[in-house]
């Protein structure tokens, strides 16, 4: 006998009640006319089935109604008519009440991202400004110059991705700059900060860049948490002595349009499992033996397909084996106007 599966957490439990709550209240109300027509049919039929006796003395009798066929039918039309304005009624009442508590939710939720936000941004501004002073104080040509300069870039990346958080919450549309990113130059910066996790893990992590920069009209925080969660996904899966390749390239678009392309190549073990398309959902997981099974893709790919998406773009698994993994992220190319 097949059982029942449990909701996976509180808000789906909370989702099913709502639904199912809707459920009863426009069925109760198409009940009540259900019953009503039913009830004028049937007492049409009694009368129909008396005997002449009995009609001739209710026709004798006053005040008397008489119904005949067209005027039953019309009844039943303007009844069913009636039921139909009364479920629609009851049902759009009824959502309005269920879907309340996940207004709520998606409130409380932006509420969130917003202080915590607001509550970052002040931290940041002061371990930039430390950062500074530090590059003053030791000039341009210590020894810690360069770290410093990095630090610096870090915190500036991090304030960018705080800011499309902010964005994202507030359910804005393509992430649209003034000027396109070079996606090119941006994932070598990527790799670049990668570089010394991936050393430590032992990975060779190569980037191979195009003949020529690679616009796209996508502002560069959300780009960067592309790039960011498909490197941390490929590294996380690959075994030590294996290479992660970063690659970006243009294709060919439909019309005259241009694509460009993001690639990243692990040598891991393959996805087991999931399918191609649940990979990209959250918390995705693999339930098979071996060491694929203990890949979870949490959140990271189903931030990157919501942000090309969002942009116009996909994403997608280009191959997966024994040989490793490659994903694959296709975006429109900037117009050569805006370059």
């Amino acid at each position: 006998m097949p059982t029942r599966r449990p909701p996976r957490n509180s808000d789906e439990a909370a989702l099913r009640r709502a639904a199912l709550k809707v459920g009863w209240q426009i069925a109760g109300a198409i009940a009540v006319v259900v019953v009503l027509l039913l009830g004028a049919a049937a007492v049409y039929l009694w009368a129909k089935s008396q005997p002449e006796e009995v009609l001739a003395h209710l026709e004798r009798s006053e005040p008397q109604v008489l119904l005949d066929t067209v005027d039953v039918l019309g009844i039943l039309v303007v009844g069913g008519v009636a039921g139909i304005v009364l479920g629609g009624v009851v049902g759009m009442l009824s959502a309005r009440r269920a879907v309340r508590p996940l207004g709520e939710a998606l409130a409380l939720q932006r509420r969130f991202v917003q202080d915590a936000s607001h509550e970052l941004r002040t931290p940041l501004a002061v371990l930039d400004t430390r950062i500074q002073l530090a590059q003053k104080r030791l000039g341009a040509e210590s020894e810690a110059a360069p770290v410093l300069a990095e630090l610096r870039a870090d915190s500036a990346s991090l304030a960018a991705v705080i800011e499309d958080l902010l964005g994202g919450i507030a359910g804005q549309g393509p992430d649209t700059p003034e000027v396109p990113t070079d996606l090119a130059a941006l994932a070598l910066e990527v790799v670049a900060d990668f570089g010394v996790l991936a050393a430590d893990r032992g990975i060779s992590l190569e980037h191979e860049p195009p003949a020529g920069p690679v616009r796209v009209p996508v502002a560069s925080a959300p780009l960067r948490r592309v790039i960011v969660a498909l490197l941390d996904n490929a590294l996380k899966y690959t075994p030590e002595g294996g290479r992660v390749t970063v690659a970006v390239r243009t294709a060919p678009g439909s019309g005259r349009s241009t694509t460009a392309v993001l690639t990243v190549a692990d040598t891991g073990p393959g996805i087991e499992g999931p399918s191609p398309e649940q990979v990209f959902e959250r918390f995705a997981g693999s339930g098979s033996a071996g060491l694929a099974a203990r890949r979870s893709y949490g959140i990271g790919l189903a931030l990157v397909r919501e942000i090309a998406v969002r942009n116009g773009g996909s994403v997608r698994i280009a191959e997966t084996g024994a040989g490793g993994t490659t994903m694959e992220v296709s975006l429109p190319a900037a117009a050569h106007k805006l370059g």
